[in-house]
């Protein structure tokens, strides 16, 4: 691998240098005078243009075109008497590179993040990399690195939360409380689309309130955990209102991941969930994964296969 970051001229190296050092200074004054949401690091954007930066120093930081676009000078917040390093500058980043490339030397590199990729911020994408036993890419690793500094520029004046996550969300709350949320959802959908299959194969109407009270019973007799989370038959017209609102804004646009065996394994992963045994799960997935279709497309295809074996 070429050492781009070394290749650069002295003045675009300098220029490269300064504002990767500003970056979250930069951001902090936008926070401070524009409202800028205070997760910018924590987003598939950031990782896109930090990746984008990584293979092509010469492009510029998304946070010094926002700097630009509000006319904002990032003002200089070190501390003469602070001689602890807080930053990874250019030649770090480039070893970085360099070690992932040498670990996935024949591996594509994702193209997109922000397009190819489900999870909803870049700390999912590290949680799901971890699950999967991979190393993540150091446009990932260092957004981690980035909130952190941020977080501790900012001395008390933004939470872990809120350089994360972003500020709690009146009524929804704070992240944990909202992805608990859409967890609940999820395995709601995919019991959803299980029985739909059902229903298809035996050439009868499936209607979504008589599933729903159907299975709240059914948990309640079995003492289980249920994924329709605190309601009840009195309530369950609100539940399903929430379940096509979540369903709107999470799947409707939902574009295929770029990773195969992501796919596979949220395909078998929602299988077993459903009940299905692991080896009956793998086996079924490997029959009919396409990593053209979404993994709610290919979880569709296996139980449809499930559903017509019995």
């Amino acid at each position: 691998m070429d050492d781009k970051f070394l290749n650069l001229s002295d003045e675009d190296s300098d220029w490269a240098e300064q504002y990767n050092m500003d970056e979250e200074s930069t951001i902090l004054d936008l926070i401070r005078l524009k409202g800028l949401d205070s997760n910018f690091f924590n987003t598939m954007e950031w990782v896109d243009n930090c990746q984008s930066r990584i293979l092509d120093p010469s492009t510029p930081l998304l946070a010094e075109e926002l700097a630009m676009k509000h006319d904002v000078i990032s003002s200089d917040q070190t501390k003469d008497f602070d001689t602890k390093r807080k930053y990874v500058g250019l030649f770090e980043l480039n070893q970085l590179e360099k070690i992932w490339v040498s670990i996935y030397k024949n591996s594509a590199r994702p193209i997109n993040y922000e397009k190819f990729y489900m999870e909803n911020t870049a700390i999912d994408r590290f949680l799901t990399d971890i699950s999967y036993g991979s190393y993540s890419s150091p446009e990932v690793l260092l957004m981690i690195a980035k909130c952190f500094n941020l977080y501790f520029l900012a001395e008390g004046e933004l939470t872990l939360e809120e350089v994360f996550f972003g500020k709690v969300q009146k009524r929804s709350g704070n992240y944990s409380r909202r992805k608990s949320r859409d967890d609940n959802f999820t395995e709601f959908h995919y019991q959803v689309i299980r029985e739909k299959e059902h229903f298809k194969a035996r050439g009868e109407t499936f209607n979504l309130e008589e599933f729903t009270i159907k299975m709240l019973s059914a948990y309640k007799e079995s003492e289980m955990d249920c994924p329709v989370i605190n309601y009840t038959e009195d309530n369950i017209e609100s539940f399903i209102v929430a379940y096509y609102r979540w369903k709107k804004k999470n799947l409707n646009n939902q574009k295929p991941t770029i990773d195969i065996e992501e796919i596979k394994n949220d395909s078998i992963n929602a299988l077993i969930s459903l009940g299905y045994s692991v080896k009956i799960s793998k086996e079924t997935v490997l029959k009919v994964v396409n990593v053209k279709l979404t993994t709610e497309e290919n979880i569709k295809n296996a139980l449809m296969i499930l559903v017509n074996n019995k």
